[in-house]
């Protein structure tokens, strides 16, 4: 992922030089505008939703039935090789664990399966994301290792529960 992040900030820092020293050449402007376009366009072709680049998400450790207090809510995460699913309610974990298998199966989801029982709660345009009691701690660092590698793609997934 860090390779693709400079490989992203090299073009960048192109398109910065070009517009720069081209600053009164419509023709450079075009040819910048005209690979914006193309890069966009790449991004939302691999599911990107390049609109949410100004949110973030950040994990947060654990957290208890008392953060529901503090304007938490449940959700329980299922990242499948096709899809993220998810399933929110005022139910405990494991009701919305049920839940989210059945859909999965109503939906004939196959292939590798990985469940996470989490907390969330939007602040500004952060999406905070805790574990539960009956997230295991390996578990729950492996979903963090996800939220870094596949950010957008989790915003993407997650951006109704606003």
């Amino acid at each position: 992922m860090r390779e693709d992040a400079d490989h992203y900030q090299d073009i960048l820092r192109d398109w910065r030089r070009r517009l720069q020293e081209g600053s009164r050449d419509p023709e450079i402007q075009r040819q910048v505008r005209e690979e914006i376009v193309a890069l966009r366009k790449a991004f939302r072709k691999d599911g990107y939703d390049v609109s949410l680049g100004s949110f973030d998400i950040q994990c947060e450790g654990f957290r208890n039935e008392t953060s529901m207090n503090e304007g938490y809510r449940r959700i329980v995460l299922l990242f499948s090789d096709r899809v993220i699913l998810y399933e929110t309610g005022e139910g405990n974990h494991l009701n919305l664990w049920e839940a989210l298998e059945q859909k999965s199966r109503r939906i004939a989801l196959s292939g590798n399966r990985e469940y996470h029982h989490l907390w969330y709660r939007w602040k500004g345009r952060v999406l905070y994301l805790a574990g539960a009691d009956s997230e295991p701690k390996e578990s729950y660092a492996r979903f963090c290792q996800i939220v870094q590698s596949k950010k957008l793609l989790l915003l993407a997934s997650l951006k109704k529960l606003r």
